[in-house]
């Protein structure tokens, strides 16, 4: 054996025992794999959590807003109902006026904590600012349009419109808090509200579409 193949030997012989002693950084697969695993299903588990926090946020707000839209339309029907012509009408009214009493009753009992002090209370009822304002501006627009109809005497016309068109609204609000919610006793509470809705608004399309 010459010099140069000895040389050449040695050299070899040296990367091999470096490559064996050095360090593969991905030369256990299998480890790795479950690592990145751990890591992917950690983030999905965290943005389902943040997920269902946003979706349960949504629907105590939309409980709220059905639960003070359903108490200023009946502050809307207590104000106008004893100025109505038609007695069918002051009917269908106080029909309504019931409805939304005994619903109210039932969401306030389930927004509210159980022997909270009266100012825990009212805080669990109160809207976020934007909800609170879009919904004064919904109460303030159909009383100004039901005044407007008085003076100009077609105070039942305008009051069997608008009204019909608030129990509608209400109604799908009702349905869309239904298919966020997988709370059973608010399922129940929202049930009831929109079965009892139902016939009254019919009887209020009846009204507008005959007058009478």
């Amino acid at each position: 054996m010459d010099n140069f193949e000895y040389l050449n030997k040695i050299s070899n012989s040296t990367t091999t025992t470096k490559k064996a002693k050095g360090f593969n950084l991905f030369g256990n697969s299998s480890i790795w794999k479950i690592a990145i695993g751990g890591v992917v299903l950690f983030f999905l588990l965290m943005m389902l959590g943040n997920l269902m926090g946003s979706m349960n946020s949504k629907s105590s707000d939309l409980t709220k807003q059905i639960y003070t839209r359903s108490n200023n339309l009946n502050t809307v029907l207590t104000a106008n109902n004893k100025i109505l012509k038609s007695s069918r009408l002051r009917a269908m009214g106080l029909s309504l006026s019931t409805v939304l009493t005994n619903s109210t009753r039932e969401l306030q009992a389930y927004l509210t904590p159980e022997d909270g002090k009266s100012k825990e209370q009212k805080k669990a009822l109160e809207l976020n600012s934007k909800l609170a304002d879009e919904e004064q501006q919904n109460l303030e627009a159909l009383q100004n349009t039901l005044e407007n109809a008085r003076l100009n005497g077609i105070l039942d016309r305008a009051y069997s419109n608008q009204i019909g068109l608030q129990v509608s609204l209400l109604m799908s609000m009702i349905s869309e808090l239904n298919t966020r919610t997988n709370n059973d006793d608010l399922k129940t509470i929202l049930a009831t509200f929109y079965n009892n809705l139902q016939p009254i608004h019919q009887s209020f399309e009846e009204y507008s579409n005959t007058g009478s």
